[in-house]
């Protein structure tokens, strides 16, 4: 099997050589296991991230993508390979990003060492994976859902029937298990639709549109057949009810969204790897969360269903037209 463009070696640029106690007189290496692929949005700013965090200290960074939402299929297999390369490149520090880079690379085979390990982007919870240990800590991402439908309460105060559509992973189906409850606390009726490809999305936004009060776009990074500029025309002739989101990459499809930022988790992840790389341990810097969120008004959108945002949301929100 061929994966072309899996791997991306790059070294942060610097004058003089990186100071710390791992091998005296010689550079240091930070290995970043994606769980995702280039060109996806939050993976690309995750890794961003990490690149201008490190950027002038350095630090040589290896980037490996398990390209795992296109293609689940090859999960075990790009763990495999992800294996090889740690084992020849020798890192001193691991960074993985998003669910199955700590599902099948770090739980498995550096749960207790030796290298210690730095991970971000697993949602919710590390728990399943027994997670943080002496030689593993991360940050979580949790959605800022609740604030988002706090906000929309505001203008919709008899919404009660929400549709969530979108990939169908396990990602996702993770997500599902811990926002129903949420969503039922809210006062929400709520129905996953998780689908395969980009004909079945179409089909189920145009009936969420017409049965639902409020939908919930999270991503679309695994519908297969997806067309950007075709579903953001499909959205703009079929959307009736407000919709929002989570990600700004999908804020071209969303009414309003309440976004997480990526960059901050690849941000937070490199620091925690220079941290280490000068002597702190992992079980010394705890698991923490994201806490930054960026407000997004698609006004085109908004105009299309009718909806009016007083001035005070307004002149938080980033417009997109």
């Amino acid at each position: 099997m061929k994966f072309a463009t899996t791997v991306a070696m790059t070294t942060a640029l610097a004058l003089a050589p990186f100071l710390c106690g791992c091998h005296s007189g010689k550079r240091a290496t930070v290995i970043y296991v994606s769980s995702y692929h280039a060109g996806y949005p939050s993976s690309d700013d995750v890794t961003a991230g990490i690149k201008e965090t490190l950027s002038g200290s350095g630090v040589r960074l290896a980037t490996f993508y398990m390209d795992s939402k296109r293609h689940p299929e090859w999960v075990e297999a790009r763990a495999a390979a992800a294996l090889k390369l740690i084992d020849r490149t020798k890192p001193n520090v691991i960074i993985a990003s998003d669910d199955n880079a700590v599902k099948y690379v770090v739980a498995p085979f550096f749960h207790d060492g030796p290298v210690p390990c730095v991970f971000c982007g697993v949602n919710w919870t590390c728990d399943q994976y027994g997670l943080p240990t002496d030689h593993v800590t991360g940050m979580l991402e949790v959605l800022p859902v609740r604030q988002t439908v706090q906000t929309l309460r505001q203008y919709y105060p008899d919404m009660k029937r929400l549709v969530v559509l979108s990939e169908n992973t396990a990602s996702e189906h993770k997500n599902k298990d811990v926002l129903i409850p949420v969503f039922a606390e809210l006062g929400l009726t709520a129905e996953y639709v998780l689908v395969d490809t980009y004909e079945q999305w179409q089909e189920r936004f145009v009936a969420a549109n017409r049965e639902a009060d409020v939908i919930f776009l999270p991503t679309h990074g695994a519908i297969k057949g997806w067309r950007e500029r075709e579903a953001k025309a499909f959205v703009a002739e079929h959307i009736r009810v407000p919709v929002f989101t989570c990600d700004d990459f999908m804020m071209v499809y969303a009414v309003f969204g309440l976004t997480k930022v990526a960059r901050e988790q690849g941000r937070w992840a490199a620091a925690t790897a220079l941290k280490i790389l000068k002597g702190q341990r992992p079980a010394h810097l705890p698991v923490t969360r994201n806490q930054q969120t960026r407000a997004y008004m698609n006004a085109s959108l908004a105009e299309r269903i009718g909806f009016k945002p007083d001035g005070e949301l307004l002149s938080r929100c980033h417009r997109i037209e």
